[in-house]
């Protein structure tokens, strides 16, 4: 590690970028023993500070106390040797140390409240308000039981001014809500807590804490949507945070109040390790006691041998415990550390409070928690009522039934074909016995027992053997041939087709000659796809003319329909298939058949989508669904819902979308599709674009681990860029940045640079937004040099002028001017590719105004003064009139600072005579202006 003082300050300045946890507190460790090692008592100091920040934050908060009392002892030896910031810093740390305490029963009752004294006498002597005080006096008096002293600091505290001291705009209703959730005051707490949530949190610890605190309260007094959305919106943060333990203990007791014991069990099986490096007892005793309670209404529902799996922990080996001995165990750990607490305070408190809490009762039944858990299935069609067919002759019955199954009327086939299986088999002549048979095979085929169905074809071309009948043996003996394809024994199959087609095309019947060209079409597509293109093709043609000439619409249409289904794999077979899927779907309209409707209906949509035309797509998988009865297939339902919600999703319409995607979600559960996580990604999708955000972040996660489980790792990771999206969009940062980091690593381990360069630019767009700016340079850095080994100029260009600018931020200014050099190079190469003018001035742009400002920082302001002009000018040549306001401003403050007044007013009056005053930088602008004509007198 270096031992500068320069080099410490740095990684002091990465440390404090990094987010809370083990490895932010092990750098700040090692930084420490480095400044103390090298005297440089400076960075020691701040080195402290930082620690008593993370580890409040972070898992180890018991070892803030340290680091506090060496801080506090070397500001009272020389106040005036700090900069004024820092007085601040400790009187707020106080409140850290003070809340500590309350954490570990081993903390000395005596020691807290001398604590109390010693935050309250540095308040006052430095003319501080007392509202921070009260409210820590409440709070510890409240953690012991002595409800008068909790009610009169709650009152002081309420009736005290704010100042700098005082929680956050979010923490400190907060803690008043706990105070008054404990006591129920449920609508009193929802009156003081809820209105923050409407404005803007920022603190590490918000809105999580707020939320969570209003879960029962919410659920108490049937605000139910709000107590989902509130469980949702939190726990989707406190997730990632195991020192927020005793939060996301709260979300279990919801999830046992609010009758979702599923959910709780799935939390508490994330969760249940942490519970070992619990960042305190008292966050481990509510842990455990509101995973007890859980646990008990688990086996309340009988359930009690449900198994929880618990991880290993030093010499306790993994094992797996029913709900009622893991809820023994954890009521036990529970009270075991309050009994802790009371001894050091002398009350029963704690117990008392964790006895509450496992005696509670459910408050409702069920709330659902999911987008796709509160969706009904639409009411279905009436299946079609079977005819009075009492009376009729087993010759009736059976050409009925091949009328139907020929109409695609299974639904109506199946009865009549049971309706047969009653008569004796002595009605039969030898010609319907083998119809029958045939008959049999078609609709109890069983594409889950192939041999099966395998054993009623050869049944029936025996049969029709026996009856004497060749055109009826051939043309079963080409559905096994068929069937054999079907089922891998391709060579054996085709031969079978082949032979059966060479007869029967000789036969006078148009239906049985297209049927066995269907046939072996289908079998060629089997063995050899596009290899037999040609034959194929000669094939379909000479159908299409039978089919004309027989006048037959369901003929027509299933010609037509094997032509839709065919490959594509060009721009004139896709035309060839529209063509086809329209000629097919005219043709079954015609003849009135339904399912076949669906079916073309369906096809045509996906080809006019693929071709571009989602209007036209959007009306032929309409007719598809207005076709679709409940008797149609599963797979068939599923896939007319999902493809018109994605429909409608591409066509600006995501709130239509939403019913059709949760539909065919419905439906594909009930029957465990695999269709199912692409609808749970289109639907996220429609929800992110109806501001629907938890429910989108839900869906997509949902989507992405059952995309992994089904080993669809393409879809998984596009799905995850939403995710990623998401999480920006909820100002959860962190998260985003882990979802970028995976996407990351997949498109490294298969050398795919370009997509790589594109997360990675994103990512460090991301830390420029967070102001982690030494991270987001080396990000710029990596995405540059992925975007160069693609052959990419312009993302090159971006990401080398981007990592100069966060170099400049970080204080880098050497290393930001050298990152400059190589941004130069970069935009000169990109000038010789011959891109588009505009872009190549945009980015050329981009760099003079990032340049100025690095120049300015590394004091060669002549040279910064030109490049902002620069900037300016080359920003209004392609009517970018914001970016060139802002070059003009930056231009306008550089020559502020040099003390030339009057040209910065002209230059600052020129800027502001082209901005529109709605405009942001029109008062930004304004200002600067004042500013010059103020020192010009």
């Amino acid at each position: 590690m270096p031992e500068t003082e320069d080099s410490l300050y740095q990684l002091l300045g990465e440390a404090n970028e990094m987010s809370y946890g083990d490895a932010k507190d092990a750098l700040l460790e090692q930084i420490l023993r480095h400044a103390e090692a090298g005297e440089h008592a400076e960075v020691a100091f701040h080195t402290r500070l930082s620690m008593v920040g993370a580890y409040t934050h972070g898992l180890q908060p018991a070892k803030l106390f340290v680091p506090f009392a060496r801080c506090l002892a070397d500001y009272d030896r020389n106040p005036a040797a700090y900069e004024p910031w820092v007085a601040g810093t400790l009187r707020w740390y106080f409140k850290h140390a003070v809340n500590a305490m309350t954490k570990f029963p081993e903390v000395p009752k005596d020691r807290a409240l001398a604590a109390l004294d010693q935050m309250e006498d540095r308040y006052r002597t430095e003319g501080q308000s007392l509202q921070a005080v009260y409210s820590y006096r409440h709070r510890v008096a409240e953690h012991i039981g002595d409800r008068a002293a909790a009610e009169e600091w709650y009152e002081k505290w309420c009736a005290t001014p704010r100042d700098d001291n005082s929680d956050c705009e979010g923490c400190d209703p907060s803690s008043k809500a706990d105070y008054l959730v404990e006591h129920g005051r449920d609508a009193e707490a929802i009156a003081v807590a809820e209105p923050l949530l409407a404005g803007e949190l920022t603190c590490v610890e918000q809105p999580q804490r707020i939320l969570t605190t209003l879960l029962l309260p919410y659920l108490r007094t049937g605000q139910y949507e709000q107590a989902r959305n509130a469980h949702r919106r939190a726990y989707r943060i406190l997730r990632t945070k195991p020192q927020d333990l005793a939060d996301i203990g709260e979300h279990l007791v919801f999830c046992a109040l609010s009758g979702n014991p599923s959910r709780g069990l799935e939390l508490l099986d994330r969760h249940l390790g942490w519970l070992d490096r619990a960042p305190s007892p008292a966050a481990a005793m509510l842990f455990a006691a509101s995973a007890a309670l859980l646990l008990r209404t688990v086996v309340e529902a009988g359930h009690d041998d449900a198994v929880v799996r618990r991880p290993a922990h030093g010499d306790r080996p993994a094992a797996e415990h029913t709900a009622a001995a893991l809820g023994a165990e954890l009521t036990q750990q529970a009270l075991d550390i309050a009994a802790r607490f009371d001894r050091r305070n002398g009350t029963d408190q704690q117990s008392t409070i964790v006895r509450t809490l496992l005696a509670r009762e459910r408050i409702v039944e069920h709330l659902p928690l999911s987008a796709t858990a509160k969706h009904q299935l639409p009411s279905a069609t009436p299946a079609l009522v079977a005819a009075d067919v009492s009376g009729l002759s087993v010759a009736e019955l059976v050409e009925r039934a091949e009328k139907a199954y020929d109409h695609y009327e299974r639904a109506t086939a199946t009865p009549l074909l049971q309706q047969l299986e009653t008569h004796d088999e002595s009605a039969f002549d030898a010609s319907l016995l083998a119809r029958t048979a045939a008959l049999r095979a078609r609709l109890r085929a069983d594409a889950d027992d192939p041999a099966a169905t395998e054993a009623l074809i050869r049944r029936a071309v025996e049969l029709f053997a026996a009856a004497d009948d060749e055109a009826g043996r051939q043309v079963n003996l080409g559905h096994l041939g068929l069937h054999l394809c079907q089922t891998d024994r391709v060579d054996e199959g085709l031969a079978l087709v082949r032979t059966s087609h060479a007869q029967l095309i000789q036969g006078p019947d148009h239906t049985v000659q297209i049927e066995s060209i269907l046939r072996l079409v289908e079998a060629l597509q089997i063995a050899a796809g596009g290899d037999l293109a040609d034959e194929t093709a000669e094939l379909l043609t000479a159908a299409t003319t039978l089919a004309e000439e027989s006048g037959d619409s369901v003929l027509i249409g299933d010609v037509a329909a094997c032509q839709m289904d065919l490959p594509i794999y060009n721009a004139e077979q896709l035309d060839a298939g529209i063509d086809a899927a329209r000629t097919a779907l005219a043709a079954y309209r015609t003849a009135g058949v339904p399912k076949m409707i669906a079916v073309a209906g369906f096809r045509l949509g996906a080809l006019l989508r693929h071709s571009g035309d989602a209007e036209s797509a959007l009306t032929a998988v309409e007719e598809a669904a207005a076709a679709l009865r409940a008797v149609e297939p599963v797979h068939l339902r599923i896939a007319v819902y999902a493809l018109r919600g994605s429909l409608l999703n591409q066509l600006d319409r995501p709130a239509e979308a939403v019913h059709e995607l949760l539909t065919a979600i419905a439906i594909g559960r009930s029957v465990d599709s695999e269709a199912v996580p692409r609808c749970l990604w289109d639907l996220a999708i429609a929800y992110h674009r109806t501001g629907q955000l938890l429910d989108a972040a839900d869906l997509a996660e949902e989507a992405v681990a059952a995309l992994d489980a089904l080993g669809r790792t393409e879809e998984s990771q596009s799905c995850r860029w939403l995710l990623a999206g998401l999480h920006r969009d909820m100002a959860e940062p962190d998260q985003a940045l882990a979802i970028y980091d995976d996407i990351i690593e997949f498109h490294r381990a298969r050398d795919e640079h370009g997509a790589a360069a594109q997360v990675l630019a994103e990512t460090a767009d991301l830390l420029d937004t967070l102001d982690r700016d030494a991270l987001a340079a080396q990000r710029y850095r990596q995405a540059g040099d992925a975007a160069a080994r693609d052959d990419d100029p312009v993302r090159v260009a971006y990401c080398r002028y981007s990592e100069a600018m966060s170099l400049r931020w970080s204080g880098e200014i050497d290393a930001a001017v050298t990152a400059l050099d190589m941004a130069e190079q970069a935009v000169r190469d990109l000038a010789t590719t011959d891109p588009d003018p505009d872009l190549l001035t945009w980015h050329q742009a981009r760099l003079d105004q990032n340049a100025a400002r690095i120049l300015y920082a590394a004091d060669r302001s002549d040279a910064a003064l030109a490049r902002a002009a620069k900037a300016a000018t080359m920003f209004r040549t392609i009517d970018a009139t914001d970016n060139a306001a802002s070059s003009d401003l930056l231009h306008g403050r550089i020559l502020l600072d040099l003390e030339r007044a009057e040209e910065a007013a002209e230059v600052l009056g020129k800027a502001l005579a082209e901005v529109d005053e709605d405009d942001p930088v029109h008062e930004v602008l304004t200002g600067a202006l004042a500013t010059a004509r103020e020192r010009l007198g």
